[in-house]
């Protein structure tokens, strides 16, 4: 019978039961058809009160993870119903691992805070607001950065639409057109979209296994005067999953202390590291935004970003989200600061961290050295690919094998035309390789699939692909 193990004192404890059973039967633990204990077993086997063992299932009944038949008692869902039909249906087609989702599975209950909300006066969630957003919403965005080790005050704090429209906040803050931005050599995509619509050039530095490399940069700060900017992911970098650790980051702080260049720190994935080095926005206060979204951690749907900026650029960061949004949806911040608050998020987190340990071992466990270096906890993984490969031979032979992957060609900023010609990419760390994003799979089974399907391309190497001419 199904005994899940459950510390009774946790927040949210139907949240927690309803990702246990997820697992459970992802893993095969439990099978379909397999009668689950009743509600009063459960409250026996965990000490939980017997209302929230009943809205537990209930909330299971509603995802059809199982079947209640009055009567005769709960089962885990057969065949015929919808989650395994969507598990199946992967199966068969393409497994696409391109796009960081964030383990929807395991997302809270929105029904639960909606009822609530409902039950109260809420009808002011439909009234303007501060652009920065509302003084409680701003106060659970302080409480969010400082999780992330932020030193900063509420004064400093404003709401976006998620961490790219921070992104675009926080340049259109700081640059005009025709000035320039550095940025990884190998970076999140979404800025080449902010960076044109702002006209702004991008200028990419070279990276080692710890990050950019600080010689590189501050060459580049020398031979460009235009640079207004230094635009990183430290910690869970995108797409390599390096981490910058903390003497490293001292140094880029002292180059843009002494060259007077902003940084903006974008470290979304940063509470998936048990490795979280002191953040640029403390090494450099007074020059730093940083943005910690929340849609990987909690919700992609949940459009919420939490910007830190530098005091003397408070002022114009509200003008841009003035002109960039007027003000965030009140329902949308409205659910954020409830998560926050009542440990939602904190619950969600812990989940969400676990299951990407799990996924992560099994890219260890098929993948591992050499093709992986990095061992971090999130939600992609970077497969370094050897010299036989190039990264758009290899995704064009995994999609033939049914998996879908994105590779370097997608991070790379191309190389600004005043550059030394020394910057080249095949100096940088992740020069041939290709991202995996271990959240799209629907569960640990089909994802192990894919990789074993991967496996095979990087140990049989090209030549069993192309065949001989």
């Amino acid at each position: 019978m199904w005994k899940p193990s459950i510390n009774r004192h946790t927040a949210n404890k139907v949240q927690t039961l309803l990702y246990i059973l997820k697992k459970d039967i992802s893993s095969g633990h439990l099978v379909a058809g397999e009668q689950l204990p009743t509600q009063d077993e459960l409250v026996e086997h965990t000490g939980i009160a017997k209302s929230t063992i009943a809205r537990a299932y209930q909330a299971a009944n509603s995802e059809k993870l199982i079947n209640t038949v009055v009567g005769k008692g709960s089962f885990v869902a057969g065949k015929s119903d919808p989650f395994f039909q969507a598990v199946d249906h992967q199966c068969n087609e393409m497994l696409d691992l391109r796009i960081d989702y964030p383990l929807y599975a395991f997302d809270p209950l929105l029904s639960e805070t909606l009822a609530q909300i409902s039950k109260e006066d809420c009808q002011h969630l439909l009234s303007y607001q501060d652009h920065s957003g509302h003084i409680v919403y701003r106060e659970a965005g302080l409480r969010w950065l400082h999780l992330n080790g932020v030193d900063c005050v509420l004064e400093q704090v404003s709401l976006t639409g998620g961490s790219q429209h921070a992104i675009t906040v926080c340049l259109s803050s700081i640059a005009e057109a025709g000035e320039a931005v550095v940025v990884e050599e190998l970076t999140y995509p979404g800025i080449r979209e902010t960076a044109l619509m702002l006209g702004i050039t991008l200028i990419p530095v070279r990276m080692d296994e710890d990050g950019v490399i600080p010689e590189a940069l501050e060459n580049i700060l020398f031979e460009h005067k235009n640079v207004k900017a230094f635009y990183t992911l430290p910690t869970v970098h995108n797409p390599t999953t390096i981490l910058t650790p903390e003497y490293r980051r001292r140094e880029i702080a002292d180059i843009c202390r002494k060259h007077r260049i902003f940084i903006v720190e974008d470290d979304i994935q940063r509470l998936f590291s048990d490795e979280q080095p002191v953040p640029y926005a403390n090494l450099l206060p007074e020059l730093t935004f940083f943005i910690a979204g929340i849609s990987k951690v909690i919700s992609g749907g949940l459009r919420i970003a939490y910007v830190s900026a530098p005091k003397e650029t408070v002022k114009t960061v509200r003008r841009r989200l003035l002109a960039t949004y007027w003000t965030l949806p009140p329902l949308m911040a409205e659910i954020a600061t409830r998560w926050i608050n009542d440990g939602t998020a904190l619950a969600t987190l812990k989940a969400k961290k676990e299951e990407a340990k799990q996924r992560q071992l099994l890219v260890q466990k098929l993948l591992g050295s050499p093709y992986v270096v990095q061992k971090i906890s999130s939600y992609y993984t970077w497969v370094e690919l050897s010299s036989e490969w190039s990264s758009e031979t290899f995704i064009n032979e995994a999609h033939k094998n049914g998996v879908a992957l994105l590779g370097t060609g997608t991070f790379q900023i191309t190389q600004h035309s005043g550059q030394s010609a020394s910057q080249n990419l095949d100096q940088t760390f992740g020069a041939n390789g290709v991202r995996l994003c271990l959240g799209a799979a629907s569960n640990q089974k089909v994802l192990e699939r894919g990789l074993k399907k991967i496996s095979e391309l990087l140990k049989d190497g090209p030549s069993s692909a192309i065949g001989v001419l």
